[in-house]
Protein backbone atom coordinates (compact mmCIF):
# COMPACT_ATOMS: atom_id res chain seq x y z
CA UNK A 1 0.00 0.00 0.00
CA UNK A 2 1.39 3.41 -0.99
CA UNK A 3 1.41 4.92 2.48
CA UNK A 4 3.85 7.60 1.38
CA UNK A 5 1.06 9.19 -0.69
CA UNK A 6 -1.06 9.90 2.38
CA UNK A 7 -3.20 13.00 1.84
CA UNK A 8 -4.66 15.32 4.46
CA UNK A 9 -7.60 17.38 3.30
CA UNK A 10 -6.91 21.08 4.06
CA UNK A 11 -3.76 20.23 5.97
CA UNK A 12 -3.35 23.75 7.34
CA UNK A 13 -5.93 22.91 10.00
CA UNK A 14 -4.00 19.89 11.24
CA UNK A 15 -1.65 21.66 13.62
CA UNK A 16 -4.30 22.26 16.29
CA UNK A 17 -6.41 19.13 16.67
CA UNK A 18 -4.91 16.74 14.16
CA UNK A 19 -6.81 14.55 11.73
CA UNK A 20 -9.27 11.68 11.62
CA UNK A 21 -9.44 8.86 9.12
CA UNK A 22 -11.87 9.44 6.27
CA UNK A 23 -13.58 6.10 6.91
CA UNK A 24 -15.51 8.06 9.54
CA UNK A 25 -16.54 10.53 6.86
CA UNK A 26 -17.70 7.84 4.45
CA UNK A 27 -19.94 6.21 7.04
CA UNK A 28 -21.48 9.53 8.12
CA UNK A 29 -22.03 10.58 4.50
CA UNK A 30 -23.61 7.23 3.56
CA UNK A 31 -25.89 7.29 6.61
CA UNK A 32 -27.11 10.81 5.89
CA UNK A 33 -27.81 9.98 2.25
CA UNK A 34 -29.73 6.83 3.27
CA UNK A 35 -31.98 9.01 5.47
CA UNK A 36 -32.67 11.55 2.75
CA UNK A 37 -30.24 14.16 4.11
CA UNK A 38 -28.06 16.03 1.61
CA UNK A 39 -24.83 14.79 3.16
CA UNK A 40 -22.69 16.02 0.29
CA UNK A 41 -23.78 19.59 0.97
CA UNK A 42 -23.09 19.15 4.68
CA UNK A 43 -19.50 18.17 3.90
CA UNK A 44 -19.08 21.04 1.45
CA UNK A 45 -20.51 23.52 3.97
CA UNK A 46 -17.89 22.30 6.47
CA UNK A 47 -15.06 22.67 3.96
CA UNK A 48 -14.55 18.98 3.13
CA UNK A 49 -14.72 17.11 -0.16
CA UNK A 50 -17.47 14.45 -0.04
CA UNK A 51 -16.01 12.63 -3.04
CA UNK A 52 -12.81 11.53 -1.27
CA UNK A 53 -14.42 10.21 1.91
CA UNK A 54 -13.44 6.61 2.60
CA UNK A 55 -10.32 6.62 0.44
CA UNK A 56 -7.62 4.86 2.41
CA UNK A 57 -4.99 7.57 2.01
CA UNK A 58 -7.22 10.52 2.93
CA UNK A 59 -7.61 12.05 6.39
CA UNK A 60 -9.86 14.92 7.43
CA UNK A 61 -8.82 17.80 9.73
CA UNK A 62 -10.64 17.34 13.04
CA UNK A 63 -11.28 21.10 13.10
CA UNK A 64 -13.61 20.61 10.12
CA UNK A 65 -14.89 17.08 10.70
CA UNK A 66 -16.18 17.99 14.17
CA UNK A 67 -18.68 20.34 12.51
CA UNK A 68 -19.85 17.59 10.13
CA UNK A 69 -20.77 15.44 13.14
CA UNK A 70 -22.44 18.38 14.85
CA UNK A 71 -24.46 19.39 11.80
CA UNK A 72 -25.53 15.81 11.06
CA UNK A 73 -26.81 15.48 14.62
CA UNK A 74 -28.71 18.78 14.34
CA UNK A 75 -30.34 17.95 11.00
CA UNK A 76 -31.44 14.37 11.68
CA UNK A 77 -35.05 13.89 12.78
CA UNK A 78 -34.09 10.71 14.63
CA UNK A 79 -30.59 10.86 16.17
CA UNK A 80 -30.79 7.27 17.43
CA UNK A 81 -31.55 6.00 13.93
CA UNK A 82 -28.75 8.13 12.47
CA UNK A 83 -26.25 6.65 14.94
CA UNK A 84 -27.37 3.12 14.06
CA UNK A 85 -27.14 3.87 10.36
CA UNK A 86 -23.60 5.21 10.66
CA UNK A 87 -22.55 2.04 12.49
CA UNK A 88 -24.20 0.01 9.75
CA UNK A 89 -21.88 1.61 7.20
CA UNK A 90 -18.72 1.09 9.28
CA UNK A 91 -16.83 -2.03 8.24
CA UNK A 92 -13.50 -3.81 8.70
CA UNK A 93 -11.67 -1.47 6.31
CA UNK A 94 -13.09 1.80 7.68
CA UNK A 95 -10.11 2.31 10.00
CA UNK A 96 -7.29 1.04 7.77
CA UNK A 97 -5.79 -2.17 9.24
CA UNK A 98 -6.89 -1.51 12.81
CA UNK A 99 -10.24 -3.32 12.74
CA UNK A 100 -8.65 -6.43 11.19
CA UNK A 101 -6.24 -6.42 14.14
CA UNK A 102 -9.15 -6.08 16.58
CA UNK A 103 -10.89 -9.10 15.05
CA UNK A 104 -7.65 -11.12 15.34
CA UNK A 105 -7.09 -10.30 19.04
CA UNK A 106 -6.61 -13.13 21.51
CA UNK A 107 -9.25 -11.76 23.91
CA UNK A 108 -11.47 -8.73 24.38
CA UNK A 109 -8.86 -7.41 26.80
CA UNK A 110 -6.30 -7.68 24.01
CA UNK A 111 -8.73 -6.02 21.63
CA UNK A 112 -9.20 -2.96 23.86
CA UNK A 113 -5.48 -2.73 24.59
CA UNK A 114 -4.74 -2.83 20.86
CA UNK A 115 -7.33 -0.12 20.22
CA UNK A 116 -5.76 2.06 22.92
CA UNK A 117 -2.31 1.70 21.37
CA UNK A 118 -3.36 2.47 17.80
CA UNK A 119 -6.22 4.90 18.52
CA UNK A 120 -4.60 7.65 16.45
CA UNK A 121 -5.31 5.63 13.31
CA UNK A 122 -8.93 6.65 13.91
CA UNK A 123 -8.40 10.17 15.24
CA UNK A 124 -5.76 12.39 16.82
CA UNK A 125 -8.39 14.05 18.99
CA UNK A 126 -9.46 11.13 21.14
CA UNK A 127 -7.81 9.30 24.01
CA UNK A 128 -8.59 5.66 24.67
CA UNK A 129 -7.22 3.71 27.61
CA UNK A 130 -7.85 0.64 29.72
CA UNK A 131 -7.57 0.00 33.44
CA UNK A 132 -8.57 -2.67 35.93
CA UNK A 133 -10.16 -2.38 39.33
CA UNK A 134 -10.62 -5.58 41.30
CA UNK A 135 -12.94 -7.82 39.32
CA UNK A 136 -13.74 -5.16 36.72
CA UNK A 137 -12.10 -4.09 33.45
CA UNK A 138 -12.71 -0.58 32.09
CA UNK A 139 -12.32 0.89 28.63
CA UNK A 140 -12.42 4.70 28.59
CA UNK A 141 -12.84 7.16 25.74
CA UNK A 142 -11.90 10.81 26.30
CA UNK A 143 -13.03 13.23 23.57
CA UNK A 144 -10.52 16.08 23.16
CA UNK A 145 -12.50 18.09 20.60
CA UNK A 146 -13.77 21.52 21.67
CA UNK A 147 -16.92 21.13 19.53
CA UNK A 148 -18.31 17.87 20.82
CA UNK A 149 -21.01 15.88 19.11
CA UNK A 150 -22.26 13.03 21.24
CA UNK A 151 -23.15 11.35 17.95
CA UNK A 152 -19.46 10.58 17.35
CA UNK A 153 -19.09 8.97 20.76
CA UNK A 154 -22.24 6.87 20.65
CA UNK A 155 -21.29 5.59 17.19
CA UNK A 156 -17.91 4.46 18.52
CA UNK A 157 -19.57 2.76 21.51
CA UNK A 158 -22.11 1.01 19.28
CA UNK A 159 -19.39 -0.10 16.86
CA UNK A 160 -17.30 -1.57 19.68
CA UNK A 161 -20.31 -3.31 21.20
CA UNK A 162 -21.09 -4.83 17.81
CA UNK A 163 -17.55 -6.18 17.48
CA UNK A 164 -17.55 -7.52 21.04
CA UNK A 165 -20.79 -9.41 20.53
CA UNK A 166 -19.62 -10.77 17.19
CA UNK A 167 -16.43 -12.12 18.74
CA UNK A 168 -17.61 -13.20 22.20
CA UNK A 169 -21.18 -14.09 21.35
CA UNK A 170 -24.55 -12.47 22.07
CA UNK A 171 -24.46 -13.72 25.66
CA UNK A 172 -21.59 -11.34 26.50
CA UNK A 173 -22.74 -9.02 29.26
CA UNK A 174 -21.45 -5.64 30.35
CA UNK A 175 -21.47 -4.42 33.94
CA UNK A 176 -22.41 -0.89 32.89
CA UNK A 177 -22.04 1.85 30.29
CA UNK A 178 -21.12 5.40 31.37
CA UNK A 179 -21.70 8.44 29.17
CA UNK A 180 -21.26 12.22 29.61
CA UNK A 181 -24.69 13.24 28.32
CA UNK A 182 -28.08 13.54 29.99
CA UNK A 183 -30.56 10.73 30.50
CA UNK A 184 -32.71 10.01 27.49
CA UNK A 185 -30.20 11.05 24.85
CA UNK A 186 -29.27 8.12 22.57
CA UNK A 187 -30.88 5.75 25.07
CA UNK A 188 -32.77 3.84 22.36
CA UNK A 189 -29.61 3.16 20.34
CA UNK A 190 -27.60 2.02 23.38
CA UNK A 191 -30.32 -0.20 24.85
CA UNK A 192 -30.78 -1.84 21.46
CA UNK A 193 -27.09 -2.77 21.51
CA UNK A 194 -26.76 -3.82 25.16
CA UNK A 195 -28.88 -4.61 28.19
CA UNK A 196 -26.28 -3.09 30.52
CA UNK A 197 -27.39 -0.25 32.79
CA UNK A 198 -26.50 3.21 31.48
CA UNK A 199 -25.05 5.80 33.86
CA UNK A 200 -25.52 9.35 32.59
CA UNK A 201 -23.77 12.69 33.24
CA UNK A 202 -20.34 11.14 33.81
CA UNK A 203 -17.04 12.79 32.91
CA UNK A 204 -16.03 10.36 30.13
CA UNK A 205 -17.35 7.42 28.14
CA UNK A 206 -16.67 4.07 29.73
CA UNK A 207 -17.50 0.43 29.06
CA UNK A 208 -17.12 -1.79 32.13
CA UNK A 209 -16.85 -5.58 31.92
CA UNK A 210 -16.00 -8.35 34.34
CA UNK A 211 -12.32 -9.20 33.99
CA UNK A 212 -13.24 -12.86 33.69
CA UNK A 213 -15.28 -12.02 30.57
CA UNK A 214 -12.66 -9.97 28.72
CA UNK A 215 -9.82 -12.39 29.52
CA UNK A 216 -11.54 -15.38 27.90
CA UNK A 217 -9.75 -16.64 24.76
CA UNK A 218 -11.59 -15.77 21.56
CA UNK A 219 -12.20 -18.45 18.90
CA UNK A 220 -11.30 -15.88 16.21
CA UNK A 221 -7.82 -15.25 17.68
CA UNK A 222 -4.99 -15.29 15.14
CA UNK A 223 -1.66 -14.10 16.52
CA UNK A 224 0.16 -13.94 13.16
CA UNK A 225 -2.61 -11.96 11.51
CA UNK A 226 -2.83 -9.63 14.52
CA UNK A 227 0.93 -9.01 14.42
CA UNK A 228 0.78 -8.25 10.70
CA UNK A 229 -2.08 -5.79 11.17
CA UNK A 230 -0.18 -4.14 14.04
CA UNK A 231 2.76 -3.60 11.68
CA UNK A 232 0.46 -2.01 9.10
CA UNK A 233 -0.90 0.31 11.80
CA UNK A 234 2.60 1.27 12.91
CA UNK A 235 3.61 1.98 9.31
CA UNK A 236 0.48 4.07 8.83
CA UNK A 237 1.13 6.12 11.98
CA UNK A 238 4.77 6.53 11.01
CA UNK A 239 3.58 7.92 7.69
CA UNK A 240 1.42 10.44 9.54
CA UNK A 241 4.43 11.54 11.59
CA UNK A 242 6.56 11.95 8.47
CA UNK A 243 4.08 14.53 7.18
CA UNK A 244 4.43 16.71 10.29
CA UNK A 245 7.09 18.95 11.71
CA UNK A 246 8.39 17.66 15.05
CA UNK A 247 6.72 20.54 16.93
CA UNK A 248 3.33 19.52 15.46
CA UNK A 249 3.92 15.88 16.44
CA UNK A 250 4.86 16.96 19.96
CA UNK A 251 1.75 19.13 20.23
CA UNK A 252 -0.51 16.26 19.19
CA UNK A 253 1.14 13.93 21.71
CA UNK A 254 0.60 16.60 24.39
CA UNK A 255 -3.08 16.91 23.48
CA UNK A 256 -3.48 13.14 23.67
CA UNK A 257 -1.71 12.95 27.03
CA UNK A 258 -3.27 15.87 28.88
CA UNK A 259 -6.07 13.94 30.54
CA UNK A 260 -3.96 11.05 31.82
CA UNK A 261 -0.82 12.81 33.08
CA UNK A 262 1.23 11.83 30.04
CA UNK A 263 1.84 15.35 28.71
CA UNK A 264 5.30 15.64 30.27
CA UNK A 265 8.46 15.68 28.20
CA UNK A 266 9.52 12.20 29.30
CA UNK A 267 6.25 10.60 28.18
CA UNK A 268 6.09 12.55 24.93
CA UNK A 269 9.72 11.74 24.08
CA UNK A 270 9.13 8.06 24.81
CA UNK A 271 6.05 8.00 22.56
CA UNK A 272 8.22 9.45 19.77
CA UNK A 273 10.90 6.81 20.39
CA UNK A 274 13.62 9.19 21.54
CA UNK A 275 15.15 10.44 24.78
CA UNK A 276 14.08 13.66 26.46
CA UNK A 277 17.46 15.18 25.65
CA UNK A 278 17.14 14.28 21.96
CA UNK A 279 13.65 15.73 21.83
CA UNK A 280 14.79 18.99 23.41
CA UNK A 281 17.72 19.22 21.00
CA UNK A 282 15.58 18.55 17.90
CA UNK A 283 12.90 21.02 19.02
CA UNK A 284 15.58 23.65 19.58
CA UNK A 285 16.80 23.09 16.01
CA UNK A 286 13.27 23.93 14.81
CA UNK A 287 13.14 26.97 17.09
CA UNK A 288 10.81 25.52 19.74
CA UNK A 289 10.88 24.73 23.46
CA UNK A 290 8.76 21.91 24.93
CA UNK A 291 7.39 23.98 27.84
CA UNK A 292 6.15 26.67 25.45
CA UNK A 293 4.46 24.09 23.21
CA UNK A 294 2.73 22.62 26.26
CA UNK A 295 1.62 26.05 27.48
CA UNK A 296 0.36 27.05 24.02
CA UNK A 297 -1.51 23.77 23.55
CA UNK A 298 -3.30 24.23 26.87
CA UNK A 299 -4.05 27.88 26.15
CA UNK A 300 -5.51 27.20 22.70
CA UNK A 301 -7.69 24.37 23.98
CA UNK A 302 -8.81 26.47 26.96
CA UNK A 303 -10.17 29.18 24.66
CA UNK A 304 -11.92 26.63 22.43
CA UNK A 305 -13.40 24.73 25.38
CA UNK A 306 -14.57 28.01 26.94
CA UNK A 307 -16.77 28.56 23.89
CA UNK A 308 -18.72 25.42 24.77
CA UNK A 309 -21.26 26.33 27.50
CA UNK A 310 -21.84 22.64 28.25
CA UNK A 311 -18.34 22.33 29.74
CA UNK A 312 -17.77 23.54 33.31
CA UNK A 313 -14.47 25.01 34.54
CA UNK A 314 -13.84 21.79 36.48
CA UNK A 315 -14.37 19.64 33.39
CA UNK A 316 -12.07 21.84 31.32
CA UNK A 317 -9.41 21.77 34.04
CA UNK A 318 -9.49 17.96 33.99
CA UNK A 319 -9.37 17.85 30.18
CA UNK A 320 -6.30 20.10 30.18
CA UNK A 321 -4.45 17.94 32.69
CA UNK A 322 -4.91 20.05 35.82
CA UNK A 323 -5.56 18.27 39.11
CA UNK A 324 -8.47 20.55 40.01
CA UNK A 325 -10.18 23.81 39.05
CA UNK A 326 -8.03 25.92 41.40
CA UNK A 327 -4.66 25.68 39.57
CA UNK A 328 -6.47 25.96 36.25
CA UNK A 329 -8.13 29.20 37.39
CA UNK A 330 -4.78 30.65 38.44
CA UNK A 331 -3.11 29.79 35.14
CA UNK A 332 -6.12 30.96 33.14
CA UNK A 333 -5.97 34.39 34.77
CA UNK A 334 -2.24 34.62 33.98
CA UNK A 335 -3.02 33.86 30.34
CA UNK A 336 -5.88 36.26 29.76
CA UNK A 337 -5.79 38.75 32.63
CA UNK A 338 -9.28 37.78 33.77
CA UNK A 339 -11.11 34.92 35.43
CA UNK A 340 -12.53 32.01 33.45
CA UNK A 341 -16.12 33.11 34.15
CA UNK A 342 -15.36 36.67 32.96
CA UNK A 343 -13.74 35.32 29.81
CA UNK A 344 -16.70 33.05 29.09
CA UNK A 345 -19.21 35.88 29.56
CA UNK A 346 -17.32 37.88 26.96
CA UNK A 347 -16.95 35.02 24.51
CA UNK A 348 -20.31 33.30 24.43
CA UNK A 349 -22.53 36.38 23.77
CA UNK A 350 -20.35 37.22 20.76
CA UNK A 351 -21.35 33.89 19.21
CA UNK A 352 -25.05 34.65 19.36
Amino acid sequence: MAIEQLKVESASAEDSLGTSISGWGRSVLSAMLSMGIDGRQVFLDCGLDPEVQGKSLVRNPVKKMQYVWQKAEEIADDKNLLAQQIVKYLNASSFHALVFGLYSSSSLKGLFNRLSIYREVISSSVNMRTDEDGREFHFRIVDLRPVKSHLTSVVMLLFLLRICHQLAGPELSLVRIEVPWSEGEFTDALTAASKAPIIYDKMDHKLTFLRSEVEKPLPSAHSQLASYQDKLCRDYLHSLDEHRHLAVRVKLKILQGLTNDNANIQSVASSLHMSSRSLQRKLKAEGYVFSKILRQARKELATEYADNPDLSATQIAYMLGFSSAAPFSTVFRSWFGMSFSEFRRQQIPSKE
